[in-house]
C-alpha cells in the first residue's frame, strides 16, 4: 500500500472479509453467506495491486522484476511455513491413505495452481470431500497469483501502446468475465466457482477503480454515506444470501463503494479503529492458518465441535496468526535476500510434498480377506471412487463388451433370450449391487443388462435433456448415455427394471415419476433396492483401513460394527417407499436390516470386511443380499 498512500479502513475491510470466512468455516449456521469473504479480498487485491502498478507506470518506475519479488515476499514466506507445518502435523497424525493426496494438495498450493487442482480433482466446493482437504483454502490465493502473474503483463502492454485504453480495455475484461460467470452457473458451476476467467470480474471491478478515481478519493464528508450503504451492501450478504447467486454481486458493489468513498464518515471510523485494523494486518495469516487448523483438529484429538472446542479453535487461530505476522510475514516483506532463501525453501518443501504425494502409505491389513470392488471394463469407467478410498482392496475389473458399452447395449449377460429380461439402472450403488444382480441372473440363466456409472444417477429427464456435467461425463456425454438408456427401455421392454441409486443423494422426485411413468406404460415391472446404512464418521475412508488404524484385529467368528446414521438415512428410505407405495407395478427390496444391528452397522464379519467405505459395500457385503433378491426377482418375472 505504500504506493498509494496507507489508508487503515482497507486494513479493516480486510478484518470484515476474514471473519465471515472463519465463522462459515466454523459451520455456523447464522452465517451462510460468509464465504464471500473471499470476494471481497478479491475486490481490494485487484484495486491495492492496479494503483501500485498504475503509479509506477505513470513515474516510469515500473519493473516486471521488482514487481513480482514484492509479490513473492508479501505471499511464499508465510505460506511456505503454513504448508510445512501442515504437511508434517498431516504425515503424523492424518490417516495414512489419505496423505497422498494431502501431498498434492500441498504441491497445487506452493505452485499456485489449487484452484486447478480442485477442480479437477474433487469439484464441488460444497461437497465432502472438499471439506476434509486441509489446503482447499488455497484454491483463492492460486488465483489471486494467476491473476499477479498476467494482469502486470496486460496493464505493460496497453499503457505501452496506447495508455488512455487501460480503463477501457479493464472494463471490457471485466464485463466479459462477468458474462462468462453468469452463463456458467448452470452448466459450469465448478469451474466457475475455481478458475480465473470468471472471477476476473471481481478483481477487475477494483482495478477499474483504481484507474477510474483521482489520485485523492473523494474525502466530502457528503460521501460518506455510500461507504456506509456500502458496508451495509458487503454484510447483508453475509448473513442472509447463501451460496453463488446475488450474494456476490451486492458484496463486490458494496467493497467498491467502501473503497471509493470510505476517506470519511461512519464507515471510516468504524473500519479504522485499532482492533479492526489489527486484524486485517494479520488477515493474510488467519486465513492461511484457519481452515487446517478447523480440518486437522479431529485429527489432534478435537471431536464434535461444541461451542467450547469453536472458541479454542477461533483462539489458536488468532495467536497462530499472531505469531506467523510478527516473525515470519513482517521481518521477511522487505528484505531482498527474501526471495531467494524462500524460493528455495518452498522448492524444497514441493520436493517433500512430492514423496508424499508419490507415496501411498497404508496400515497393515495381511491378517483381512481379500477385499473386493467390482467394476466393468468400459468406457467411461463406472464408479467415481476416490483413490485413497480404493487403498489395500483388489478392483476386480470385468470385460466389457465393447469400449462404448454404455451407448451400446450396457453390460451384463446373455440368457435364454436374446433380448434383457432385465435392465438394471443405478449410479456407483447399481454399480455396487450389480455383481450380486448378475451373478442371481446368470444362475438362473435370465438375460440382464446394466447402465449403472458412479456418480449419475438412475433418474434422468424425459425426454433427455442438456444438463449438468458431472465428474464422469461431460453434459453432452450425458446426454448421450441418457437417450441410450431411454432407447435401449423402450427397444427391449424388459419385463423388469431395478433401480439402484443412493438414494438419500441423488433421486429427483421430478426425474423418479417421469421415468416410473414411462416403465409403467409399457408395462415393466420396477424393483427399487433400498441403501445399507451410512457408516457415520468414515466418509471417504477405506473401512479396512480404518479398521486397522484403530488396532482391529480380525477373528473368525467375531464380527465389529461401527456407528450410522439412522436419521441420514431415512430420507432415502422414506423416498424409495414412497415410490413403491405410489406406482403398483414398483416393489422395493429391503436391505438396509441385513446390516444394521443395534450394535451399529456390520462392516466386518471375521476376517471379511463388508464395507468400501461410508456407503459402499464391497463384493462380500453385497452379496448378503443374494437369497433375498433372488427370491424377489423369480417372484416377479413369475407373474
Amino acid at each position: 500500500m505504500a504506493g498509494i498512500g496507507y489508508r487503515p479502513e482497507i486494513d479493516g475491510l480486510r478484518a470484515f472479509a476474514v471473519i465471515p470466512v472463519i465463522l462459515f468455516h466454523l459451520g455456523l449456521s447464522w452465517i451462510p453467506g460468509g464465504y464471500i469473504g473471499v470476494d471481497v479480498f478479491f475486490v481490494i487485491s485487484g484495486f491495492l495491486i492496479t494503483s501500485i502498478i498504475k503509479r509506477e507506470l505513470d513515474q516510469g518506475t515500473f519493473s516486471f522484476r521488482d514487481f513480482w519479488a514484492r509479490r513473492i515476499r508479501r505471499i511464499l514466506p508465510a505460506m511456505t511455513f503454513v504448508t510445512a507445518v501442515t504437511l508434517a502435523v498431516s504425515y503424523v497424525f492424518v490417516f495414512r491413505p489419505d496423505q497422498q493426496a494431502i501431498g498434492q494438495q500441498g504441491i497445487a498450493a506452493l505452485l499456485s495452481f489449487a484452484n486447478i487442482y480442485f477442480w479437477q480433482s474433487i469439484g464441488d466446493y460444497w461437497g465432502t470431500a472438499a471439506e476434509e482437504s486441509p489446503f482447499l483454502h488455497a484454491w483463492s490465493l492460486s488465483l489471486e497469483e494467476q491473476f499477479y502473474l498476467f494482469f502486470p503483463l496486460a496493464m505493460w502492454l496497453i499503457f505501452r501502446l496506447r495508455s488512455r485504453w487501460i480503463q477501457g480495455c479493464i472494463l471490457t475484461a471485466t464485463i466479459g468475465s462477468l458474462v462468462l460467470f453468469l452463463g456458467g452457473l448452470h452448466d459450469y458451476p465448478n469451474a466457475t466457482f475455481y478458475l480465473l476467467p470468471t472471477r476476473v470480474w471481481e478483481l477487475g471491478t477494483g482495478c477499474l477503480l483504481a484507474v477510474s478515481l483521482n489520485k485523492q478519493s473523494p474525502k466530502n464528508s457528503n460521501f460518506g454515506i455510500f461507504a456506509v450503504a456500502g458496508l451495509g451492501m458487503v454484510v447483508t450478504s453475509y448473513f442472509f444470501i447463501d451460496k453463488l447467486n446475488g450474494g456476490l454481486g451486492l458484496a463486490v458493489v458494496g467493497t467498491a463503494l467502501i473503497i471509493a468513498f470510505g476517506q470519511t464518515g461512519l464507515c471510516n471510523v468504524l473500519l479504522s479503529q485499532r482492533s479492526v485494523v489489527h486484524i486485517g494486518k494479520i488477515s493474510y495469516s488467519l486465513y492461511l492458518w484457519h481452515w487446517p487448523i478447523l480440518v486437522l483438529a479431529p485429527h489432534l484429538g478435537f471431536g464434535w465441535l461444541g461451542p467450547f472446542e469453536r472458541i479454542v479453535l477461533v483462539v489458536g487461530t488468532y495467536f497462530f496468526a499472531l505469531g506467523t505476522y510478527h516473525f515470519v510475514e513482517k521481518p521477511t516483506r522487505r528484505r531482498r535476500e527474501t526471495v531467494p532463501v524462500v524460493l528455495a525453501a518452498s522448492m524444497l518443501l514441493v520436493v517433500i510434498a512430492s514423496m508424499m504425494a508419490t507415496t501411498l502409505r497404508l496400515y497393515d491389513t495381511s491378517n483381512f480377506a481379500e477385499a473386493r470392488w467390482v467394476t466393468y471394463d468400459v468406457d467411461p469407467r463406472p464408479g467415481s471412487i476416490l483413490p485413497s478410498t480404493l487403498a489395500c482392496k483388489t478392483v476386480h475389473v470385468r470385460p466389457g463388451n465393447t469400449s462404448d458399452a454404455y451407448y451400446t447395449g450396457g453390460v451384463g449377460v446373455r440368457g435364454k433370450s436374446e433380448d434383457p429380461e432385465i435392465i438394471v439402472l443405478g449410479d456407483s450403488h447399481g454399480v455396487m449391487w450389480s455383481d450380486a444382480i448378475v451373478s442371481v441372473a446368470r444362475e438362473e440363466g435370465i438375460s440382464t443388462r446394466c447402465f449403472a456409472m458412479g456418480g449419475v444417477s438412475a433418474f434422468f429427464h424425459i425426454p433427455p435433456t442438456l444438463g449438468k456435467s458431472t465428474r464422469q461425463l461431460s453434459k453432452e456425454e450425458l446426454l448421450r448415455y441418457s437417450e441410450a438408456r431411454l432407447a435401449y427401455i423402450e427397444k427391449w421392454n424388459p419385463r423388469l427394471v431395478i433401480i439402484a441409486d443412493w438414494w438419500g443423494k441423488r433421486a429427483e422426485q421430478s426425474q423418479s415419476h417421469a421415468l416410473l411413468a414411462i416403465l409403467k406404460a409399457q408395462g415393466t415391472r420396477v424393483l427399487l433396492i433400498e441403501d445399507p446404512p451410512t457408516l457415520l464418521d468414515v466418509h471417504n475412508q477405506n473401512v479396512m483401513q480404518l479398521l486397522a488404524a484403530k488396532g482391529v484385529e480380525p477373528q473368525d467368528g467375531i464380527q465389529h460394527f461401527m456407528p450410522y446414521s439412522l436419521e441420514k438415512d431415512d430420507v432415502g428410505r422414506k423416498l424409495v417407499r414412497e415410490l413403491a407405495a405410489s406406482y403398483d407395478h414398483v416393489e422395493y427390496l429391503p436391505t438396509y436390516d441385513l446390516y444394521a444391528h443395534d450394535a451399529g452397522a456390520l462392516v466386518l464379519d471375521g476376517k471379511q470386511v463388508f464395507y468400501l467405505d461410508e456407503h459402499h459395500l464391497l463384493q462380500a457385503g453385497a452379496q448378503m443380499i443374494k437369497p433375498r433378491l433372488r427370491d424377489k426377482i423369480l417372484e416377479i418375472l413369475a407373474d
